[in-house]
């Protein structure tokens, strides 16, 4: 053995390669920060941002084997592997269409690039974290940059307004999780899920509790579950709409890994206490953010309330602790990343425009200016409803079979109302599209990527709906690999 063969294994580091993602996306976020200071060109940034991103995205696929690693801290395996590729494919999508927004809105900085670049990979420390402090470095390396994105918007205050009330909402949280895992320390005197397992097997006394519970409500803020869930509306109609984006989706598909992973690794024994309390959690989602949203004139914002409810759907699957539950949870989680992607792309493609304000009256005749963009919205309201043949239908159709095979009928019932609600904003955008005379003169100035990304999105959601197999597949291998992973490292 090599000294620097030595040096790496006294890290705990036996092996390079299954870091490679997470090297190439801080290589490339530190290049982006250099680049940055040096060039007035942001096609620079984002051409290199993109580059970065593709490796990133090719070297998930050359991980052949799992590994723990980094004394323990962190570990790859499919699950972490999987959820890592969908969320560089989509940090992709949202990054190309991300120049054309900012530049029109005249506030482009090339800070956008690196610190969606460190967000990311926070995110992808989330996924791979097996043990409380590196979960907790990942989860605030995500949640800083995103504080400050949100606020990037040039002389706007409501952007200000928006990052500040996520900062201040989001540190509370912070201190909630920091505290609930000082106490999950104090009771098992450990960080690591596998032996935080072995320690509460038939000890779920008060302490034990109370730092499940904290540690429950800690994540569901990060996941705008409600009651915790009141930055989400002003944080997401405040920031750049690209940004919204990738903070409805793909922050919050890490923060649902995240959540999966911790519940099912560290505290499958107490599964009794955990998921009555996400069912409660979800039902309050499921309930508020689909009223709420009704009542929005603004699309965007509208949009934000539906995440919300979209997190009880997601979250509820969480009330069948079982299999099937969790492949639920997985499969939703994936396929809402694209319709969350593809709904806010399509606002902000138009939002480029000074006529377009995301008032439900700028939908009116859509669809007699922009057949396909209107049709592809048409596709993704749909499929955020629950209406066949669209993957939304599949992911609420697994999340309440998931539910009767646990007899959690009173939580099914809930679902099944609630998505009824939702016809009531998601159709009226389909209605104002396709049933009324076009109120903004002209077409709109569309580039090839949001009409790529949008329509690409659309196409996705509309073939997973029609043919789920594979997907579900995906989901179901993952979860075994979940409950293979308890207690035994």
């Amino acid at each position: 053995m090599t000294i620097v063969q030595q040096i790496i294994s006294g890290f705990g580091v036996p092996n390079f390669n299954v870091l490679l993602p997470e090297i190439i996306v801080l290589a490339t976020a530190i290049l982006v920060f250099v680049l940055e200071l040096f060039t007035k060109y942001r096609n620079v940034l984002l051409i290199t941002s993109v580059l970065g991103l593709s490796l990133a995205t090719l070297s998930t696929l050359t991980i052949t084997e799992g590994a723990v690693t980094l004394y323990g801290l962190y570990i790859v395996d499919s699950f972490s592997l999987v959820f890592k590729f969908f969320l560089l494919i989509s940090t992709i999508l949202i990054i190309i269409n991300l120049q054309s927004y900012v530049d029109s809105k005249k506030t482009s900085y090339g800070e956008y690039y690196y610190l969606i670049l460190f967000s990311l990979l926070g995110m992808m420390i989330m996924v791979s974290s097996p043990n409380l402090v590196s979960f907790y470095i990942g989860l605030e390396l995500m949640s800083v940059s995103i504080y400050i994105l949100v606020g990037l918007w040039r002389k706007d205050y409501k952007s200000k307004e928006g990052a500040f009330k996520y900062l201040i909402i989001g540190g509370a949280g912070t201190a909630i999780i920091s505290y609930a895992i000082a106490l999950l320390y104090g009771k098992t005197g450990s960080f690591d899920f596998a032996r935080i397992f072995n320690e509460v097997q038939d000890k779920a006394d008060i302490g034990l509790t109370a730092g499940l519970v904290l540690l429950i409500l800690g994540l569901a803020l990060k996941a705008s579950a409600v009651p915790l869930h009141f930055w989400t509306p002003d944080a997401y109609e405040a920031a750049p709409t690209p940004i919204t984006a990738f903070l409805a989706s793909i922050s919050k598909v890490a923060t649902y890994a995240l959540i999966l992973r911790v519940m099912v690794e560290a505290f499958p024994l107490v599964n009794s206490i955990w998921s009555y309390a996400w069912a409660i959690l979800a039902a309050a989602s499921m309930i508020v953010g689909n009223i709420i949203a009704l009542r929005q004139k603004n699309v965007k914002r509208m949009l934000a309330y539906s995440s919300i409810a979209h997190t009880g759907y997601i979250l509820a699957a969480l009330a069948s602790p079982n299999g099937m539950g969790f492949t639920a949870l997985i499969f939703y989680s994936l396929v809402y990343m694209f319709m969350a992607i593809g709904g806010f792309i399509f606002l902000s493609a138009f939002e480029k425009d000074s006529r377009w304000t995301n008032d439900i009256d700028n939908f009116k005749g859509l669809a007699k200016k922009h057949p396909i963009m209107a049709l592809f919205m048409l596709i993704y309201m749909f499929s955020m409803l629950g209406i066949p043949p669209t993957v939304g239908f599949m992911g609420k159709f697994g999340v309440f079979m998931a539910l009767i095979s646990s007899n959690v009928w009173w939580l099914a019932v809930v679902l099944v109302i609630t998505s009824v609600i939702s016809a009531g904003y998601y159709l009226r955008v389909v209605a104002y599209m396709y049933m009324y005379e076009p109120v903004i003169e002209g077409k709109f100035n569309l580039t090839v990527s949001e009409k790529f990304t949008v329509g690409f999105l659309a196409i996705v959601v509309l073939i997973l709906g029609i043919y789920p197999t594979v997907f579900w597949d995906i989901s179901n291998i993952l979860t075994s690999i979940l409950i293979m992973n308890v207690g035994v490292r």
